[in-house]
């Protein structure tokens, strides 16, 4: 009875999560700020002329650098062990992580969200100290961040049982961040570009191994001008160019949302096809 029980519980909080995302993803952003964001994200030439071309150059090229090293060189750094001894503590017994994808999506979020806190606090902190150290900090700060929302993301995708060394798995990662920090139509265009790749991924005739540097180039830019866009609309000085702690904190928080959408919604459909194609 308590298994049938289980199994009811956790079917209900599925269908209500699937049908909170889907409300998500029609969703734009709300508030003051979100709109000036929606409002400064599309013309490019009018940030470069805001803050000057050589220092758009220089943030775009170290953020072009941060990405061929996410692509290409970067591992996912949490120790596995770690991960099945923090899920004996909530009283889940795992052989090795590819159980993961068969716990309960409640289990999984209430993990997952104690990660986000503790990004969220990082993040916040480095934005404080780069405010504090001015233009000299701005793009290490930049491509700071970005390393750590990509690793977060990392996170939140192995915690739902995906692989985020997948050369696939790392472009929807990187489509997330792109989300996380732009604007809403950033949001909408990125939700269907994950849809894509989704489908790619599930095509073995169409594995890729890697990414062209087009794609990379056009990227590095989008997340750019994204990221400056998020400067710009919380109102800090643009000749500093330094992420405040309260930005640092609202792109990680943006970010987690979106991953935690998209992930929560691939989890549950891998659990329940075809019930919620």
């Amino acid at each position: 009875m308590d298994s049938f029980r289980d199994t009811y519980e956790n079917k209900k909080y599925e269908i209500r999560s699937m049908i909170a995302i889907k409300k998500w993803e029609k969703q734009k952003y709300s508030g003051v700020q979100k709109q000036f964001q929606d409002m400064v994200s599309k013309p490019i030439d009018y940030l470069i002329q805001k803050i000057g071309a050589e220092k758009f150059d220089s943030i775009e090229k170290a953020i072009q650098a941060v990405v061929e090293k996410l692509l290409y060189a970067s591992r996912f750094t949490v120790d596995p062990t770690r991960i099945i001894q923090k899920a004996k503590r909530y009283g889940v017994q795992l052989k090795d992580l590819s159980d993961l994808k068969d716990l309960s999506l409640k289990f999984l979020d209430d993990c997952n969200q104690k990660e986000i806190n503790f990004h969220v606090k990082t993040a916040t902190l480095h934005g404080a100290i780069a405010g504090i150290g001015g233009e000299l900090l701005a793009t290490v700060d930049l491509t700071t961040l970005l390393i750590q929302d990509f690793n977060m993301i990392q996170n939140i995708a192995y915690c739902y049982g995906f692989d985020p060394d997948d050369m696939i798995e790392k472009q929807i990662m990187l489509r997330i961040i792109e989300g996380g920090i732009g604007g809403s139509e950033v949001k909408f265009k990125i939700l269907k570009d994950i849809e894509e790749l989704k489908i790619q991924q599930e095509s073995k005739s169409q594995r890729i191994k890697t990414v062209s540097t087009k794609f990379i180039d056009r990227y590095a830019k989008k997340i750019a001008v994204a990221m400056i866009a998020r400067i710009i609309s919380c109102s800090l000085p643009i000749l500093a160019m330094a992420v405040s702690a309260h930005s640092n904190r609202d792109i990680i928080n943006q970010s987690s949302e979106t991953a935690l959408m998209v992930y929560r919604k691939r989890f549950i459909e891998r659990k329940n096809v075809p019930d919620f194609k």
